[in-house]
C-alpha cells in the first residue's frame, strides 16, 4: 500500500473516530473520488450508520432530518468542487433552524489550488457566516501525536455543533493521491482517554430581573406567545403551570409543541388566526405584557397584534444569543432556558389576571375530530390527516400555504402529535429529504411519519425520493396547480400571474410515484380521503397521496 493512501485512510479514520466518540451515530455521503478516504473510514467504524445519498443538495437535508429527528448532529461527506455548495440551502436551514450538522468536505491539496486543477474551487469559509465554526485541515499526516489531535478536534466540532447556538460546523479536509488503499488494512482507531461530554448548561437569569418582571406582570392582562424552537417535554408543563398562575393565554404556534400531548390545554388558545382577523376586536385586545418564547409565530394576524401591541411591555426569552424580533418590541430580553425562566418566576409572588381576560381568548375546546360540512376542503384534509395519524406521529409541514392551514385549522387535542417544518428560511426546498430523513431515523422507534407539503415543494425536491426505498412514510400534496400562495398576495391582479408566479408544472404526479415506486392514491373532490389514509398507513413503504385542490 502506498504510504499516502494509508496516511489518507488513518487521518479520515481518526476524524471519524472523534465524531463517533463525541456521540454522532449517522453519515450521510454523497460518491465521488477526492473523499474516497472519507467514505472508507466511515464504512469500517461499526458504529456508524452510513446513509447513501446520490444528490448532495438531497444529502444534506436528509441529514437535517435525522439531525431533527435525533437532536444531535449527523455528520455529511462529499467530494470536492462544486459539490459541497450543493449543501447550502441545507446549511442556511441548519443555521436559521438551530439543527447541528457536521460538514466534511473532501478537497485538493494547496499545491493544486488556483492554477487550473479539475474540480477545485476555494472551499475555506465556504459557508461564510452559517455555521458555527469552521475547521481547516492540513493533509493528511503520518505522526499518531497528529491524528490524536484531530480526534479531539472532532469532538470540539460536535460541541461547537450543539452549544450555544446548534447549528453546523465545516471541516474541510484536503486530500492527496492515491486515494485508495489496498489492503491489510490497519485496525480502526480507538479514541485514547476519554472524550468531553457535553452538558448543556442550564441559564437562570438573576433574582433581579425575575423580581422585576414579576412585579410587571402580576395581576395584569397578559398573553404568553410561543413560536418554533421551544419544544419539550419539560418546557410544556413549566409555561402551561406559568399561564395557569398569571390567568393568561398561551398563543401557540403549531410549531411549537403546545398543541399536542398529554400536557395541560386549558390555557392553550389554537384559534387566535382567526379570532384576531377581526381587527376592532384585535385592537380592542390590548395586553400590558407579552412573554415570548421560540421564533416569531406562523401567523400574520397575530404579527400584526403584536406589532398594534407597542405599548405593553414586551419579554423575550432567548438562552442563544439570537435576537428574535423582527417586530422590534423587545423592551426586555432574557437570557435564561425557558423552562427554568418559567418555573423560578413561578417562585415569585404572582397573581392572576381578572378572570374575564382569559375567557376572551379561551372557549371550549374544539375536538379536532368533529367536522362540520360548512368548512372548507383545506380545513377537513387538515383535521382529517391529524385525526387519523396514530398517536406519536410526527407530521412534517411545507411551507407557504401547508403550514398556514395547519396553524388555522389544527386546533388543540390530547393526542401527542408532533408538528415540524423547516421554518429556519421557510424555503420550500429540501422538505422531502428533510421528512424522509426524519422517517429513517423514526423507523427504529416505529413513529409513524407523515408530510403535508404543496405540489410545487414536491417538484423542488423530487430527487428526494429516491430516498424512498425501503423507508415508511405518507406524503400528502395538496396540488392547488402552482403557487397557490400567490393568489393571496397582490401579484394576483397581474396579467403575467400565472407566467411569473402560478407557475403550474403540470405534472403527472401517479407517473412520479411509478417513477420512483412509490404507492399512489389520487383524492378527487368529494372522495373519502380518511378511508384513503387509512389504506396509505397500512401499506408498507412510502405512500403518496395527491389531493386535487380547487384551481
Amino acid at each position: 500500500m502506498s504510504d499516502q493512501a494509508m496516511m489518507n485512510l488513518q487521518w479520515c479514520d481518526a476524524l471519524l473516530c472523534g465524531l463517533e466518540a463525541a456521540g454522532v451515530s449517522d453519515v450521510v455521503i454523497s460518491p465521488g473520488s477526492r473523499n474516497t478516504p472519507l467514505i472508507v473510514a466511515a464504512d469500517r467504524r461499526a458504529a456508524l450508520r452510513c446513509h447513501v445519498q446520490v444528490d448532495e443538495r438531497c444529502a444534506a437535508f436528509f441529514a437535517l432530518g435525522i439531525a431533527r429527528a435525533q437532536q444531535r448532529p449527523v455528520a455529511l461527506v462529499c467530494t470536492s468542487g462544486s459539490a459541497p455548495v450543493n449543501w447550502h440551502p441545507a446549511i442556511i436551514e441548519s443555521d436559521r433552524g438551530g439543527t447541528p450538522l457536521l460538514l466534511l468536505s473532501a478537497d485538493r491539496p494547496w499545491e493544486l489550488q488556483n492554477n487550473g486543477a479539475n474540480q477545485s474551487i476555494d472551499q475555506i469559509k465556504l459557508f461564510g457566516g452559517s455555521v458555527r465554526g469552521f475547521h481547516a485541515l492540513p493533509p493528511a499526516e503520518a505522526s499518531s501525536q497528529s491524528r490524536r489531535q484531530l480526534m479531539h478536534l472532532a469532538v470540539q466540532a460536535v460541541h461547537q455543533s450543539q452549544w450555544p447556538d446548534a447549528g453546523p460546523v465545516h471541516i474541510n479536509v484536503p486530500l492527496r493521491e492515491p486515494l485508495v488503499p489496498s489492503g491489510p488494512f490497519p485496525e480502526p482507531a480507538v479514541f485514547s482517554g476519554h472524550p468531553a461530554t457535553l452538558r448543556m448548561p442550564e441559564l437562570c437569569t438573576d433574582e433581579q430581573q425575575l423580581h422585576a418582571i414579576a412585579t410587571e406582570i402580576s395581576a395584569q392582562a397578559g398573553v404568553i406567545v410561543c413560536g418554533g424552537g421551544v419544544d419539550s417535554a419539560a418546557f410544556r408543563d413549566q409555561v402551561t403551570a406559568l399561564a395557569k398562575t398569571c390567568g393568561a393565554p398561551i398563543f401557540a404556534d403549531p410549531l411549537s409543541g403546545l398543541r399536542f400531548g398529554e400536557h395541560d390545554l386549558a390555557q392553550v388558545a389554537a384559534d387566535y388566526d382567526s379570532r384576531l382577523q377581526d381587527a376592532s376586536l384585535a385592537a380592542n385586545l390590548q395586553p400590558r405584557w407579552i412573554l415570548r418564547f421560540g421564533a416569531l409565530p406562523v401567523s400574520k394576524h397575530l404579527q400584526q397584534f403584536l406589532q398594534q401591541s407597542s405599548a405593553a411591555q414586551h419579554i423575550l426569552v432567548d438562552p442563544t444569543g439570537r435576537w428574535p424580533d423582527p417586530l422590534h418590541h423587545t423592551s426586555e430580553m432574557v437570557r435564561a432556558t425557558p423552562e427554568s425562566f418559567c418555573r423560578l418566576l413561578r417562585q415569585q409572588q404572582l397573581a392572576a389576571a381578572p378572570a374575564e381576560w382569559l375567557n376572551l381568548f379561551i372557549t371550549p375546546d374544539s375536538d379536532v375530530e368533529e367536522i362540520t360540512v360548512e368548512v372548507s376542503l383545506q380545513q377537513k384534509i387538515v383535521q382529517q390527516l391529524i385525526s387519523g395519524l396514530p398517536h406519536n406521529s410526527i407530521l412534517f409541514c411545507g411551507n407557504s400555504l401547508p403550514i398556514r392551514y395547519i396553524d388555522s385549522y389544527s386546533g388543540k387535542h390530547s393526542k401527542p402529535l408532533q408538528i415540524v417544518a423547516n421554518r429556519g428560511a421557510s424555503g420550500i426546498d429540501g422538505n422531502v429529504s428533510t421528512l424522509l430523513g426524519m422517517a429513517a431515523e423514526s423507523a427504529k422507534k416505529g413513529i409513524t411519519v407523515a408530510a403535508l407539503i404543496g405540489d410545487l415543494t414536491l417538484y423542488h425536491d423530487i430527487n428526494g425520493l429516491l430516498a424512498a426505498k425501503d423507508l415508511q412514510a405518507i406524503i400528502v400534496v395538496l396540488n392547488n396547480h402552482g403557487g397557490g400562495i400567490f393568489r393571496q398576495l397582490p401579484q394576483s391582479q397581474l396579467r403575467q400571474f400565472d407566467r411569473y408566479w402560478r407557475t403550474d408544472t403540470k405534472i403527472d404526479l401517479q407517473k412520479v410515484a411509478d417513477l420512483y415506486e412509490l404507492r399512489f392514491f389520487r383524492v378527487e373532490q368529494g372522495v373519502d380521503f380518511p378511508g384513503v389514509l387509512h389504506q396509505a398507513l397500512g401499506h408498507e413503504g412510502v405512500a403518496l397521496i395527491e389531493v386535487m385542490m380547487n384551481a
